[in-house]
């Protein structure tokens, strides 16, 4: 009588753990990042302000930033590159294309 009520406790139990696993439960429970955000109060920070450029021959990323700011930008160049990539929906940013358009990020003067 024992054994069979050890067998019925561990497949109550290994029901249980595969209910977890599989999502219904702990999946359901847990909050989305939009959920969570919300509900602390946290807003998502203000986008980056940008400006659209056609691509022309010869330009890059830098040269069409420093050109948006009349000389050298106070921000390190893996930030800018960073920050194009985010406004291009992960566009590399040394895969620019002669022709298209793309966002490039405007910084405020410290």
């Amino acid at each position: 009588m024992k054994r069979l009520l050890y067998i019925a406790i561990a497949i109550i139990v290994i029901l249980g753990i595969q209910n977890d696993l599989t999502g219904s439960t702990l999946s359901a429970q847990l909050p989305t990042n939009d959920e969570a955000s919300t509900k602390s109060g946290q807003e998502d920070p203000p986008p980056l302000p940008y400006q659209e450029v056609i691509i022309e021959s010869g330009q890059t990323v830098l040269s069409i930033v420093e050109h948006l700011h009349d000389g050298q930008v106070n921000h390190s160049i893996e930030d800018i590159l960073a920050d194009f990539s985010s406004l291009n929906d992960g566009t590399n940013p040394n895969a620019i294309q002669i022709g298209k358009t793309y966002r490039f990020p405007l910084y405020q003067n410290p």
